[in-house]
C-alpha cells in the first residue's frame, strides 16, 4: 500500500479497509505528532490528541472525497485540537495568544483560512488596540518586543510584579473578547 496514492488509499478506507487507514496513519502520524509536541511538550496530550483524530477519519472515512488532499483536514483538525489543549490544560502556560495566532499548521493554506486567519489577526489587533494604555505598551513589550519582563519593569520604572499582573490581565481581557465574540 505504499505505492498507492492518497486517493486509491482514501477510496478504499471508505470501504473501511483497516491497511488503507494503517497506510495514512504511517504517512501523517509522525508529522501531526511532531507538530503538536512542539507546542505542547506534553507526550500525553500529543497522544491523544492524535488518536482523537484518526479515530474521527476513521469514523467519518465515508465522507472523504477522493479528489482531495487528506493532509489539509489532518492539520486543521490537529490546529484545533492543539488550541483547545491550550485553553484547557493550564501546564502549557508557556503559550500565549500571540503565539495561537501565529501558528501555522497547513502548509498549503486555501484562500478562506488566509482569510480567517486575516480577519482574527486583525480583531487580536484591535483588542490589543482598546487595552488601556500602560497595559497595551506592557503587553507589547513583552509579546510583540519578546522583552523579558525584569527588562519591562526597568525601562518603565515600574516593578516586575506589575508588569506580571498587567500582562497577566491583558491576557484574560483577549480571551474574554475573544470568548464574546464567539471566536473560542
Amino acid at each position: 500500500m505504499r505505492t498507492f496514492s492518497e486517493k486509491i488509499l482514501i477510496s478504499l478506507l471508505k470501504n473501511q479497509n483497516i491497511l488503507a487507514f494503517n497506510e495514512l496513519y504511517s504517512r501523517y502520524c509522525k508529522e501531526l505528532y511532531d507538530t503538536a509536541y512542539k507546542r505542547l511538550l506534553s507526550k500525553d496530550d500529543v497522544q491523544d490528541i492524535i488518536q482523537e483524530i484518526f479515530i474521527s477519519v476513521w469514523n467519518n472515512a465515508a465522507n472523504f472525497d477522493e479528489n482531495i488532499s487528506l493532509r489539509p483536514y489532518l492539520f486543521k483538525s490537529l490546529k484545533y485540537k492543539v488550541i483547545d489543549a491550550i485553553y484547557k490544560n493550564k501546564s502549557n502556560s508557556h503559550l500565549s495568544l500571540t503565539d495561537i495566532s501565529e501558528i501555522d499548521f497547513i502548509k498549503e493554506r486555501n484562500d478562506t483560512d488566509l482569510l480567517l486567519t486575516k480577519d482574527l489577526e486583525a480583531f487580536l489587533n484591535n483588542e490589543i488596540d482598546n487595552l488601556p494604555g500602560k497595559m497595551k505598551e506592557v503587553f507589547l513589550m513583552s509579546r510583540k518586543y519578546y522583552l523579558p519582563n525584569d527588562e519591562i519593569a526597568r525601562q518603565l520604572s515600574i516593578s516586575s510584579q506589575t508588569v506580571k499582573n498587567q500582562i497577566s490581565m491583558a491576557l484574560k481581557r483577549l480571551r474574554q473578547s475573544l470568548e464574546n465574540a464567539n471566536i473560542l
